[in-house]
């Protein structure tokens, strides 16, 4: 007979003794996995009842997927998954610690955000300023009377991307002939400031706080536009002014030519004074100009843009960028860009057709990269927050077609009021009260009038 607590069921239970008479060794219940399993049960019992949390998930396996074969430098370098997991997880842990609150929101914002940090430090691997440098050559070369626009199509890309075709009308060569004549560290420079105030300027003329300003530096089309130095940063600072100087919708077609899918704004809130002086200010330019550049110049612009769309025939993986028409039938990406811009004008409100066009604006881009991604910001703030972190976070990373998921939100957000942000405060929305863009009277760094909205 054992003593008590030797026998069945005492301290030595857990000992089971092998047939084969060596030794025993313990080993554990047929309980304890039982426990485990009932913790981790318990611990994403809140996963599975909540639906919410499909989004962070869903996030997670598209940044794996979409920058899936990337590594930090090159190709023989760290994966690019393994570093995004690393930030991604130390993030975690640290608001963890914080003993912050936890939900789908936050580990959504958390993984948009890590992936948007970690895609901004690969830019550092290409070439930077490449934009400025490629304006300036141009400016230098209608100086000193050298070929400016593209004379026949491209068979092989520059290794220079300074060297890429230049695609602005003529009026803006004395501008960039002007910058040709400082040294371009200082150009650079310049640069560089007049896009970081723009930037600034116009996050805060949406109703963005500061620290959401800061936040939104890191989203690759903000990101890639500073670090190359493109003129779409300081051309969004005027649309996002339109509600103020509705006239400033003129200047960007002077740039890039598709911008007169939001000028339409104009002709739409029947704003005609405004109207005509753009009118009146894009026709000045253009005379004053003449003089300076000639009118051979606006007939090799023509000819240039022709041979680069030969060129993007021929080598579509570079100079369409993303855009709608490197993937479709030319009759069908025109189809699909005129619906976009007819939905957006047939909106009520006039900053909701303003936010919609530029919306349009990137649909009908026939070479879309990155940092021309920007106007659609407005648009992407109208979404509620779930949809809103959706839409951030498929282009937190890897612009490419999945950015268009995006659009394809926003423009069922149009149809479908539940995808709207409501009026309420509301952390973790950009917009924090306000229901959509533009809600204030007064610009936080500029003082005009009231927007005429």
């Amino acid at each position: 007979m054992l003593p008590m607590g030797m026998g069945e069921g005492g301290v030595l239970a857990p000992i089971i003794h092998r047939r084969d008479g060596l030794a025993s060794r313990p080993m554990a219940t047929t309980s304890q996995p039982r426990v485990w399993i009932a913790r981790a049960t318990a611990r994403l019992r809140p996963i599975v009842d909540d639906r919410r949390w499909l989004l962070p998930i869903g996030l997670v396996f598209y940044v794996l997927w979409a920058t899936w074969g990337w590594n930090f430098p090159d190709q023989h370098g760290i994966p690019f998954n393994w570093v995004w997991l690393g930030v991604a997880g130390a993030t975690v842990i640290v608001w963890q610690r914080r003993r912050a609150a936890f939900d789908p929101i936050t580990a959504a914002a958390i993984v948009a955000i890590t992936a948007m940090l970690v895609n901004d430090a690969t830019l550092f691997w290409s070439q930077g300023m490449r934009d400025l440098a490629l304006y300036i050559k141009a400016g230098d070369r209608w100086l000193s009377g050298a070929p400016v626009y593209l004379e026949v199509p491209l068979a092989v890309l520059p290794t220079d991307m300074t060297n890429y075709p230049f695609l602005y009308p003529p009026v803006t060569l004395p501008l960039f002939g002007a910058l040709a004549r400082i040294p371009f560290p200082f150009a650079a420079a310049l640069g560089l400031g007049v896009s970081m105030v723009a930037l600034l300027a116009s996050l805060r003329w949406l109703g963005l706080p500061w620290r959401w300003s800061l936040v939104v530096l890191a989203w690759p089309p903000v990101a890639q536009g500073m670090y190359v130095g493109n003129v779409a940063i300081p051309l969004f600072a005027l649309f996002a002014a339109a509600p103020w100087r509705p006239a400033l919708l003129a200047i960007p077609p002077l740039f890039k030519p598709y911008s007169a899918i939001a000028s339409l704004w104009l002709l739409r809130r029947e704003h005609w004074r405004s109207a005509i002086l753009g009118v009146i200010v894009v026709g000045g330019a253009c005379v004053v100009t003449l003089p300076l550049v000639g009118s051979q110049l606006w007939l090799d612009w023509v000819g240039g843009l022709e041979a680069y769309q030969v060129s993007q025939q021929q080598l579509p993986n570079n100079l369409y960028g993303y855009g709608l028409a490197r993937y479709m039938p030319l009759f069908s990406f025109i189809a699909i860009a005129v619906v976009v811009t007819v939905l957006a004008l047939r909106a009520r409100g006039r900053r909701e057709q303003l936010a919609r066009l530029g919306v349009a604006t990137v649909t009908g881009s026939p070479s879309l990269f990155a940092h021309g991604y920007l106007v659609a910001l407005p648009g992407m703030l109208r979404l509620d927050t779930p949809w809103f972190w959706l839409a951030f976070g498929l282009t937190s990373c890897a612009h490419g077609p999945a950015w268009f998921g995006a659009i394809a939100v926003i423009v069922w957000s149009w149809f479908e009021p539940s995808l709207r942000k409501k009026r309420g405060f509301d952390p973790y929305h950009p917009l924090g009260t306000a229901s959509a863009p533009w809600p204030g009277g007064r610009l936080p760094l500029l003082a005009p009038r009231r927007p005429s909205l």
